[in-house]
């Protein structure tokens, strides 16, 4: 080795040299797998954020349905008309796309302030901080299968018949619900 290499080598081993990327990713990893196993924390949790967010209401979270749904029912019938495209086949897909784009939004959206909302709960709550991750992404998933219902409502009133493929919804609805989770710890870590 040249001389100059052991000069850096040297100098390298006296300077403090930081914890690893595997040791940092393993505390990560850890802290997802404490998180999930307290789901009946993060559960109960979402479930009375909801609850509270909508208690002085009469409709509740009916009021987010039906904004989606007059949303999506405007959407439909305006770029059927324009593209000419059957309402029948349009219209369910754009309630279904609106559907999952406010689950998509709400995770990036209150995902960027899951930390700095739940400051208190983090400082005096011994707990993994990915609860208050999951709890997020419960909440998002409880109005996301509250809209799924202006879903049914046009499959009942098209009578468009369901097929195998709807079973596909399920893996669809875990990995978008697993995408949630780390979309929502990243806006939470850079926000």
């Amino acid at each position: 080795m040249t001389p100059e290499f052991d000069r850096y080598v040297a100098r390298v081993d006296d300077d403090k040299i930081p914890e690893s990327t595997s040791q940092t990713f393993g505390a990560s990893w850890d802290d997802l797998k404490r998180g999930f196993a307290q789901r009946e924390l993060w559960l109960t949790l979402g479930w009375q954020d909801i609850k509270q967010r909508y208690r002085r209401s009469v409709l509740g979270p009916l009021w987010i349905t039906i904004a989606t749904g007059v949303m999506a029912t405007a959407l439909g019938l305006l770029y059927s008309l324009l593209f000419d495209i059957d309402i029948k086949t349009f219209l369910p897909h754009v309630a279904v796309g609106l559907i999952l784009w406010g689950f998509i939004a709400g995770c990036i959206n209150e995902g960027s302030q899951v930390f700095i909302a739940n400051e208190g709960l983090i400082k005096q709550l011994p707990s993994a901080l990915s609860v208050h991750v999951y709890r997020l992404v419960w909440k998002q998933f409880l109005f996301l299968l509250h809209n799924l219902a202006i879903w049914l409502v046009l499959l009942a009133i098209f009578q468009i018949p369901v097929g195998w493929e709807v079973i596909l919804a399920v893996p669809g609805l875990a990995l978008l619900v697993a995408n949630g989770v780390w979309v929502t710890m990243f806006f939470g870590i850079i926000a």
